[in-house]
């Protein structure tokens, strides 16, 4: 049991605990190692955890490699980026292991701590997880071959059972020995960690053994106390092919309030690129509708059990299409939600929820209506977000429960507002605005989405992000490894806000030559022969689903 507390300059103070065991294994083939970067407090801070590929020869040499070479490639140094360092240091590591000649192989996970917060690098399924405000939340991706049949799955290609069904699922795609052209997964923008947080950096030995729930009831102790915890869990367990175990755990005691940002750059022309993304889930019809155009965005969630409910949210969403340019405000976005509030109540009988929200010149004005939600993002962080009509929030507006127990309550469906129930909303909130900046984000989504994806659990996804797209991939990964694709209709928008210039659209020639088949197919090759060409053209354009 190894433990100590540092202190990292202009971030906080870190409490560790660490503990190994080779649990029913002959071998140790795990490896764990920390590095301080200079400075006094210290400047940052380098904890790797790797483990030795099983029935791989040299297992426990190719993990000491790893550790020892990433302890050793002054991560925090120079001006490059960290994740980037983290990101060429793996590559650098996995290309000398794979030259070596070595038969053998490691996952990794590494954490670095400096003044802008916590980065994260994983290769393979040795994993981070961070415990907030009792919520567990794994950091890191597996890289592995269901990661690839999720994406099959979120592309339409494969169903959940397909997937899970897969006798290669739990295969590694990416592991330490795999050559220079492994893809590590790291964070882009730094996590910043707030008091009381755990992040626990394991190998697979640990959470193979012990179920979320009871990492999570380990990593309420201190960060001592929940690495011997975990050991001991682990341990009592008794399993007979108990794996090596690695379990090393940061507490965050006191974090320093984050540096200012630069100003942004302002009279910037703002625009978003944007991922769109519906699912039926575990129904048999989608009741969710969603419109992404122009400026405007607008998801909206039929009322499951009401008839019409699909009916409902499409011809709110309609409305919204037809009539944005109309809002431009606070009060006007409010005039618009009465508008599809009527168009709702002219069907006689449906209902939906609804969130919409806005880009233009410059600021971002939303709102909502029920319990579909719009969030926005500045460093990575939720900076604001919309708040139910529902029982649920009522309860938290009351001190009775917090804003994460709305999950988890059986009043969570009990909406006090929605579009279609009566003849005028009277909404007492305003939608809101926020003066937009380069590089914030935004999410627009229904119930299904948000109940299964933790708000910590799409800031850390953002953080790894370049794109709407690998940010709505993320996510909906998480959701269907949580809920299997079984649960509720869901939908979101992700958005990311920039100053570049949209990217003028090529035309592509498709690969593929259109081969005409016709009865008559010989007398035309008699006379010259055909020849045709399907020619694809992607582009952009509004949505609506």
């Amino acid at each position: 049991m190894d433990k100590f507390s540092v202190e990292v300059r202009g971030l906080g103070t870190v409490s560790a605990g660490c503990v190994q065991h080779r649990g029913a294994r002959e071998y140790q083939e795990d490896s764990v190692g920390f590095t301080p970067v200079d400075g006094d407090p210290m400047d940052g801070f380098l904890a790797v955890v790797a483990d030795g590929m099983g029935g791989m020869a040299s297992g426990s040499f190719v993990s000491g490699w790893t550790v020892r070479r990433m302890l050793e490639a002054e991560i925090g140094s120079g001006q490059t980026p960290v994740y980037q360092q983290l990101t060429e240091a793996a590559r650098r590591i996995s290309g000398e292991i794979a030259a070596g000649g070595s038969r053998g192989g490691s996952t990794m996970a590494a954490v670095f701590l400096d003044r802008s917060g916590v980065h994260i690098c994983s290769v393979g399924d040795s994993r981070v997880y961070l415990q907030r405000g009792g919520v567990l939340t794994q950091m890191t991706e597996d890289g592995d071959y269901m990661n690839v049949l999720l994406g099959r799955v979120i592309n339409g290609e494969l169903t959940m059972a397909q997937a899970a069904e897969d006798s290669e699922k739990d295969s590694l795609t990416q592991f330490m020995g795999g050559g220079v052209n492994i893809q590590p997964d790291v964070n882009v923008i730094p996590i910043r960690p707030q008091a009381g947080d755990r992040l626990l950096i394991c190998s697979d030995g640990v959470y193979n053994a012990l179920s979320d729930k009871t990492l999570m009831q380990s990593l309420t102790l201190t960060a001592a106390g929940a690495a011997e915890d975990i050991l001991g869990r682990v341990l009592a367990r008794g399993f007979s092919n108990q794996d090596n175990l690695t379990a090393a755990v940061l507490e965050f005691r006191e974090v320093f309030p984050p540096e200012e940002p630069q100003n942004a750059v302002t009279g910037a022309v703002l625009r978003a690129e944007r991922s769109v993304y519906t699912c039926e889930g575990g129904s048999d019809h989608n009741e969710d509708s969603v419109f992404c155009g122009g400026d405007m965005f607008a998801v909206a969630d039929g009322l499951g059990g009401h008839s019409g409910g699909g009916e409902a949210s499409r011809t709110a969403v309609k409305y919204i299409a037809e009539h944005y340019s109309e809002a431009d405000s606070p009060e006007e976005m409010s005039g618009l939600f009465e508008g599809a509030n009527t168009a709702v109540r002219k069907l006689g009988g449906g209902m939906t929820t609804v969130a919409a929200a806005r880009l233009r010149e410059g600021v971002f004005t939303f709102g909502n209506v029920g319990d579909s939600r719009v969030y926005y993002f500045r460093n990575g962080r939720v900076a604001a977000q919309t708040r139910d009509h529902s029982v649920c929030q009522a309860a938290v507006e009351l001190g009775q429960i917090t804003p994460e127990q709305i999950r988890g309550s059986e009043d969570r469906s009990q909406l006090l507002k929605v579009l279609g129930s009566g003849e005028r909303l009277e909404l007492k909130r305003l939608p809101e605005q926020i003066a937009a900046q380069s590089g914030d984000a935004f999410l627009l989504c229904t119930d299904g989405f948000w109940e299964n994806i933790h708000e910590h659990e799409m800031e850390c996804d953002l953080a790894k992000s370049a794109t709407p797209g690998e940010w709505s991939a993320r996510m909906l990964k998480r959701l269907l490894l949580r809920t299997g694709n079984s649960g509720d209709n869901y939908t979101v928008i992700c958005g990311m806000v920039t100053d570049e210039p949209e990217k003028p659209q090529v035309r592509k020639k498709s690969r593929n030559l259109l081969r005409l088949v016709i009865s008559a197919a010989a007398a035309l090759l008699m006379l010259g022969g055909l020849v045709a060409a399907l020619v694809l053209l992607s582009g952009r354009g509004s949505a609506l689903i």
